[in-house]
Protein backbone atom coordinates (compact mmCIF):
# COMPACT_ATOMS: atom_id res chain seq x y z
CA UNK A 1 0.00 0.00 0.00
CA UNK A 2 2.62 2.96 1.28
CA UNK A 3 2.94 6.11 -0.34
CA UNK A 4 0.96 6.07 -3.62
CA UNK A 5 -0.05 8.90 -5.97
CA UNK A 6 -3.44 7.20 -6.85
CA UNK A 7 -5.87 8.65 -5.24
CA UNK A 8 -9.03 7.41 -7.08
CA UNK A 9 -11.75 5.25 -5.18
CA UNK A 10 -11.53 1.71 -5.42
CA UNK A 11 -14.39 1.47 -7.70
CA UNK A 12 -14.39 -2.68 -7.49
CA UNK A 13 -14.20 -4.32 -4.26
CA UNK A 14 -14.47 -7.05 -1.90
CA UNK A 15 -13.38 -7.70 1.76
CA UNK A 16 -12.20 -10.35 4.12
CA UNK A 17 -12.45 -10.63 8.10
CA UNK A 18 -9.38 -12.46 9.69
CA UNK A 19 -9.52 -13.18 13.36
CA UNK A 20 -6.32 -14.03 15.83
CA UNK A 21 -6.38 -17.03 18.38
CA UNK A 22 -8.21 -16.56 20.96
CA UNK A 23 -5.86 -14.79 23.87
CA UNK A 24 -5.57 -12.82 26.39
CA UNK A 25 -5.74 -8.61 26.71
CA UNK A 26 -3.09 -7.67 24.11
CA UNK A 27 -1.55 -4.40 25.18
CA UNK A 28 0.71 -3.04 22.62
CA UNK A 29 -1.96 -0.18 21.12
CA UNK A 30 -0.84 1.35 24.61
CA UNK A 31 2.44 1.83 23.35
CA UNK A 32 4.10 5.18 22.16
CA UNK A 33 3.85 4.01 18.43
CA UNK A 34 0.58 2.67 18.11
CA UNK A 35 0.89 1.96 14.10
CA UNK A 36 4.05 -0.36 14.43
CA UNK A 37 2.79 -2.08 17.53
CA UNK A 38 -0.73 -2.84 15.09
CA UNK A 39 1.53 -4.02 12.21
CA UNK A 40 3.30 -6.16 14.66
CA UNK A 41 0.08 -7.86 15.68
CA UNK A 42 -1.80 -7.86 12.27
CA UNK A 43 1.47 -9.67 10.80
CA UNK A 44 1.09 -13.20 13.72
CA UNK A 45 -3.09 -12.16 12.73
CA UNK A 46 -2.19 -14.16 9.15
CA UNK A 47 -0.52 -17.20 10.40
CA UNK A 48 -2.88 -17.40 13.23
CA UNK A 49 -5.86 -16.78 11.24
CA UNK A 50 -5.07 -20.08 9.14
CA UNK A 51 -5.06 -22.26 12.22
CA UNK A 52 -7.77 -19.97 13.96
CA UNK A 53 -11.31 -21.44 14.91
CA UNK A 54 -13.25 -18.57 12.72
CA UNK A 55 -13.21 -18.93 9.43
CA UNK A 56 -15.93 -16.51 8.46
CA UNK A 57 -17.30 -14.75 5.97
CA UNK A 58 -19.37 -11.47 6.12
CA UNK A 59 -21.54 -10.00 3.62
CA UNK A 60 -20.87 -6.08 5.30
CA UNK A 61 -19.09 -4.73 7.49
CA UNK A 62 -20.11 -1.23 9.21
CA UNK A 63 -18.37 1.12 12.01
CA UNK A 64 -14.88 1.21 10.72
CA UNK A 65 -14.69 4.81 12.84
CA UNK A 66 -12.47 6.07 15.46
CA UNK A 67 -13.47 9.03 17.49
CA UNK A 68 -11.04 11.78 19.72
CA UNK A 69 -13.12 13.15 22.69
CA UNK A 70 -11.78 17.04 22.92
CA UNK A 71 -11.87 19.13 26.27
CA UNK A 72 -11.74 22.75 25.80
CA UNK A 73 -9.11 24.29 28.15
CA UNK A 74 -9.86 27.77 29.24
CA UNK A 75 -6.80 29.99 29.67
CA UNK A 76 -6.86 33.08 31.55
CA UNK A 77 -6.04 36.16 29.23
CA UNK A 78 -6.77 34.22 25.60
CA UNK A 79 -10.25 36.12 25.06
CA UNK A 80 -9.88 34.41 21.44
CA UNK A 81 -10.67 31.23 22.66
CA UNK A 82 -10.42 27.74 24.63
CA UNK A 83 -7.53 25.58 23.56
CA UNK A 84 -8.75 22.41 22.30
CA UNK A 85 -6.81 19.32 23.32
CA UNK A 86 -7.96 15.74 22.62
CA UNK A 87 -8.41 13.47 25.51
CA UNK A 88 -9.84 10.36 24.72
CA UNK A 89 -9.75 8.09 21.87
CA UNK A 90 -13.40 6.31 21.28
CA UNK A 91 -14.44 3.35 19.06
CA UNK A 92 -17.65 2.33 17.96
CA UNK A 93 -18.77 -1.53 18.40
CA UNK A 94 -18.15 -2.65 14.61
CA UNK A 95 -21.00 -4.73 13.12
CA UNK A 96 -20.39 -8.17 11.21
CA UNK A 97 -23.06 -9.35 8.85
CA UNK A 98 -23.58 -12.62 7.05
CA UNK A 99 -25.79 -15.43 6.20
CA UNK A 100 -26.61 -18.17 8.23
CA UNK A 101 -24.16 -21.11 7.36
CA UNK A 102 -23.72 -24.60 9.16
CA UNK A 103 -20.14 -23.06 11.25
CA UNK A 104 -21.13 -22.21 14.79
CA UNK A 105 -17.98 -21.29 16.01
CA UNK A 106 -19.09 -17.40 16.29
CA UNK A 107 -22.03 -18.33 18.56
CA UNK A 108 -19.41 -20.87 20.17
CA UNK A 109 -16.73 -17.81 21.05
CA UNK A 110 -19.97 -15.96 22.52
CA UNK A 111 -21.21 -19.29 24.41
CA UNK A 112 -17.34 -18.95 25.67
CA UNK A 113 -17.55 -15.30 26.72
CA UNK A 114 -21.08 -14.73 28.21
CA UNK A 115 -20.61 -18.20 30.29
CA UNK A 116 -17.06 -17.71 31.68
CA UNK A 117 -16.01 -21.50 30.47
CA UNK A 118 -12.74 -19.45 30.05
CA UNK A 119 -12.81 -19.69 33.48
CA UNK A 120 -13.96 -22.78 34.53
CA UNK A 121 -11.57 -24.61 32.52
CA UNK A 122 -8.73 -22.68 33.81
CA UNK A 123 -9.96 -23.33 37.35
CA UNK A 124 -9.03 -19.78 38.30
CA UNK A 125 -10.84 -16.32 37.81
CA UNK A 126 -9.23 -14.81 34.27
CA UNK A 127 -10.35 -12.08 31.99
CA UNK A 128 -12.08 -13.72 28.43
CA UNK A 129 -10.31 -14.46 25.63
CA UNK A 130 -10.36 -12.06 22.76
CA UNK A 131 -9.05 -12.08 19.28
CA UNK A 132 -7.38 -9.06 17.17
CA UNK A 133 -8.84 -8.99 13.52
CA UNK A 134 -7.56 -7.51 10.15
CA UNK A 135 -10.29 -6.26 7.96
CA UNK A 136 -8.75 -6.43 3.99
CA UNK A 137 -10.42 -4.48 1.40
CA UNK A 138 -9.38 -6.18 -2.47
CA UNK A 139 -9.93 -4.29 -5.11
CA UNK A 140 -10.73 -5.36 -8.07
CA UNK A 141 -7.07 -7.56 -9.26
CA UNK A 142 -8.00 -9.47 -5.94
CA UNK A 143 -5.25 -7.66 -4.32
CA UNK A 144 -5.55 -6.01 -1.18
CA UNK A 145 -5.58 -1.82 -1.18
CA UNK A 146 -6.78 -1.12 2.34
CA UNK A 147 -6.23 -3.02 5.53
CA UNK A 148 -7.78 -2.22 8.97
CA UNK A 149 -6.34 -3.94 12.43
CA UNK A 150 -8.63 -4.44 14.94
CA UNK A 151 -7.53 -4.09 19.16
CA UNK A 152 -8.99 -6.92 21.61
CA UNK A 153 -12.22 -7.32 20.31
CA UNK A 154 -15.33 -9.40 22.39
CA UNK A 155 -18.42 -10.10 21.19
CA UNK A 156 -20.87 -7.59 22.67
CA UNK A 157 -24.06 -8.77 20.65
CA UNK A 158 -24.95 -11.78 18.46
CA UNK A 159 -28.34 -11.95 16.51
CA UNK A 160 -29.66 -14.51 14.80
CA UNK A 161 -31.79 -14.08 11.94
CA UNK A 162 -35.62 -13.43 11.28
CA UNK A 163 -37.31 -16.39 9.99
CA UNK A 164 -39.98 -16.16 7.82
CA UNK A 165 -41.23 -18.95 5.53
CA UNK A 166 -43.54 -16.64 3.56
CA UNK A 167 -40.26 -14.79 2.41
CA UNK A 168 -37.18 -16.06 -0.08
CA UNK A 169 -34.61 -14.03 1.86
CA UNK A 170 -31.06 -15.24 3.01
CA UNK A 171 -31.09 -15.62 6.91
CA UNK A 172 -29.06 -13.08 8.35
CA UNK A 173 -27.02 -13.31 11.31
CA UNK A 174 -25.12 -9.97 13.36
CA UNK A 175 -22.47 -9.96 15.10
CA UNK A 176 -21.34 -6.61 16.67
CA UNK A 177 -17.61 -6.54 18.65
CA UNK A 178 -16.66 -4.38 21.18
CA UNK A 179 -13.05 -3.70 20.69
CA UNK A 180 -10.26 -1.37 22.01
CA UNK A 181 -8.91 0.41 19.22
CA UNK A 182 -8.94 0.06 15.11
CA UNK A 183 -6.43 1.70 12.93
CA UNK A 184 -5.92 1.64 9.25
CA UNK A 185 -2.55 0.25 8.29
CA UNK A 186 0.08 1.53 6.48
CA UNK A 187 1.26 -1.61 4.84
CA UNK A 188 -0.24 -4.65 4.13
CA UNK A 189 0.76 -7.77 6.32
CA UNK A 190 2.70 -10.22 4.15
CA UNK A 191 0.68 -13.46 3.08
CA UNK A 192 -2.65 -12.27 2.62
Amino acid sequence: MGASTNIAPVAAFNFRVLFSAPSQEQTGLDSGDALAAAASQANSIVPSAQSSTIAAGFAEVNGLNSEIEIEDYREGGRNIGAHRLPRWGRYPNLVLRRGITTDTTLWDWWSDVITHSYTLAQGAPQRPFRRSGLILLDGFDHRVVAAWFLSNALPERLVGPGLNARTNEIAIETLELSHEGLLRLTNVPPGV
